[in-house]
């Protein structure tokens, strides 16, 4: 199964503060839409409960708690390992999306990184890890708006 990520970090690292996005970069949400439309987005609980379900997507939720209600396009496991194994049966292609400890633990296993790199400097307790040497840009493209951000793909050598 190919994993990859989507997230929205600012210059210094910031991907939330708290449950919420510590900014609001004018069409960049355009892009995750776009590429997670009619995939399978694994998730954190907390992240979760902050973005609730959009449509036309597959969630898969990690939550130690257990709290999320399952439904057709949800479902629940208690560690990212359960996950991983359940959704290798169901789809070719999973796109991590959060939160930081779910990015943190699957970094070793990631193919692809989409990050929209939000051209401030944001205040917020939730990081996205460095991203290893192992990975190239293999793309990028700069986006003015009300906030500047530069898209950018990254593949694993």
């Amino acid at each position: 199964m190919k994993i990859s990520f989507m997230a929205a970090v600012s210059e210094n690292g910031i991907i939330g503060d708290g449950p919420n996005i510590p900014w609001t970069a004018k069409g960049e949400q355009l892009l995750f839409k776009a590429i997670t439309y009619n995939q399978w987005l694994l998730v954190g609980r907390k992240t979760f409960e902050s973005m609730g379900v959009l449509p036309n997507r597959k969630y898969a939720v990690v939550s130690r708690t257990n709290r999320i209600a399952e439904s057709e396009n949800v479902l629940v496991f208690s560690s990212i390992e359960t996950a991983l194994e359940e959704l290798a049966e169901r789809t070719p292609h999973l796109i991590v999306v959060g939160g930081g400890e779910v990015f943190k633990a699957l970094l070793p296993q990631a193919d692809t990184l989409h990050l929209s790199i939000i051209h401030t400097q944001a205040t917020g307790d939730v990081f996205f890890p460095e991203v290893p040497d192992k990975y190239t840009m293999v793309f990028e493209q700069f986006f003015e708006s009300n906030i500047n951000y530069t898209y950018q793909i990254w593949q694993k050598e």
